[in-house]
């Protein structure tokens, strides 16, 4: 795919960079489709809530800065502020001032969000085993790590030049 091929224009898979954008894409929502699907049905939450309530499980004290919880998201301030309330109404998470920082706040694990996490991670993980880790074997998994260590620290560079570096045109 050149600077000036559009996305995809290549269907027959003669442009392996193209070929293999367009299959990063297709197969990611789906993948995606199918594990927020599979989480509202089975645990009553979308996949934001789990990625959230993962966030926090993995933090120290079940807590982070929103601010921090935003980049890992990807989601702008005001998204993270619904979906925390959202959160915090079910009973999952609380929020919590910055002694530090008068403006910053915090997002805490509750109990209740503890254990709400342990429940969808079950059978979240199963589902994961299925749609992905049996189709790939640990070389796949290897070259599948290398290329989106590449792609992060690629797109950590964008970010770090600015939010216009990355919509400029060639």
């Amino acid at each position: 795919m050149t600077g000036t091929d559009p996305v995809g224009a290549d269907p027959v898979g003669t442009d392996p960079v193209g070929t293999a954008w367009r299959l990063f894409i297709e197969t990611s929502t789906r993948i995606h489709t199918r594990l927020d699907e599979d989480l509202r049905k089975h645990c009553r939450m979308s996949l934001s809530d789990y990625h959230i309530l993962l966030i926090l499980h993995e933090c120290p004290d079940g807590r982070a800065r929103m601010r921090d919880l935003s980049r890992r998201m990807v989601f702008s301030t005001s998204r993270l502020s619904y979906q925390i309330d959202v959160m915090v109404k079910k009973g999952w998470l609380r929020r919590e001032s910055a002694a530090e920082d008068r403006r910053g706040s915090y997002a805490v694990l509750t109990a209740d969000g503890r254990a709400t996490f342990a429940v969808a991670a079950r059978d979240h993980g199963a589902v994961v085993d299925r749609l992905f880790s049996a189709a790939v074997d640990t070389d796949d998994a290897a070259a599948l790590t290398r290329v989106m260590r590449t792609l992060t620290t690629h797109l950590d560079h964008l970010d770090e030049d600015g939010p216009d570096t990355f919509g400029e045109r060639r």
